[in-house]
């Protein structure tokens, strides 16, 4: 790598610290002498860090994807192209559940056999086993994450996301907390994980607090969680009014569609919430 090249890359990374990421952006894709590549891969990460919907996952897609081609052997790459097609095999954006969740292992496994010790690799591991139910070997690999990367607010928030999964919400609300604190810029998304990991361990008003500020910055979501916690503690009417606001920002919104989403170790938890929404005049589809 020339020395101009490498004091773009520096700057570069510099400029990401004091701008969008802090420390954490030290601890990824920092080390290809490729400057076309590091470019594409942090216009994806700016798209996304924004909010988990199908155009911002989607819009971060191709310039990773164009980043892996000029860097093959980055783990980091392959982990984060492995996150998008999570949040596909979740969500329903593109491919089949089947398709989208073999692709999602592919890369996970592509990014771990490049480098075991890469925590970006263990994370999208992690998500990809619970997606695929086992728990215990995903709460394994985020807990590595963690460990590998104690300064990535990511896989913090990720690790908080596997273990309220896992029915391990006082953990998960520790490291919810904890990505808070390495990232006082976060995404909006991380507010709604928290607050759930807050409201599965009990902490009620905690919970609504963090589903009202994702609401707040990502209008429309949070809102369903909202209504599952008004409706299970009492407050019937707010649980009705916010069910009729969701219906009006997201017209397609059924329990059986917010169902297929879920996966939750505990799946008693997860029929009771679909209750209560169901309970609150959501359709059930």
């Amino acid at each position: 790598m020339s020395g101009d090249s490498a004091a773009t890359l520096i700057l570069a990374t510099e400029m990401q610290v004091n701008l969008m990421e802090g420390e954490q952006a030290r601890l990824r894709y920092t080390t290809t002498g490729n400057v076309e590549a590091w470019n594409y891969w942090a216009l994806g990460l700016s798209h996304f860090r924004q909010a988990v919907t199908k155009d911002k996952v989607g819009a971060a897609r191709p310039h990773w994807e164009k980043a892996l081609a000029l860097d093959p052997t980055s783990a980091a790459l392959n982990a984060m192209l492995g996150f998008v097609h999570y949040f596909d095999a979740r969500f329903g954006w593109w491919d089949d559940r089947e398709t989208a969740l073999a692709k999602a292992k592919a890369y996970a496994d592509r990014a771990l056999e490049l480098d075991p010790d890469n925590a970006d690799a263990h994370t999208a591991s992690s998500v990809v086993l619970m997606l695929n139910r086992r728990f215990d070997d995903a709460l394994a690999h985020v807990r590595k994450a963690v460990r590998l990367a104690p300064g990535s607010a990511d896989a913090a928030i990720f690790a908080c996301l596997v273990l309220a999964s896992s029915a391990l919400p006082e953990e998960a609300a520790a490291q919810g907390e904890r990505a808070m604190t390495l990232s006082p810029n976060h995404p909006p998304y991380y507010l709604g994980i928290l607050g759930n990991a807050y409201r599965l361990s009990g902490r009620i008003e905690e919970g609504i607090t963090a589903f009202r500020a994702y609401h707040a910055r990502s209008p429309g979501f949070g809102l369903a969680d909202l209504v599952i916690t008004y409706q299970q503690s009492g407050r019937l009417e707010q649980a009705k009014r916010l069910a009729e606001e969701l219906l009006a920002i997201r017209r397609s919104f059924t329990v059986a569609a917010w169902l297929n989403t879920q996966f939750r170790r505990d799946t008693e938890q997860v029929e009771a919430d679909a209750a209560a929404l169901r309970a609150a005049g959501l359709p059930p589809g």
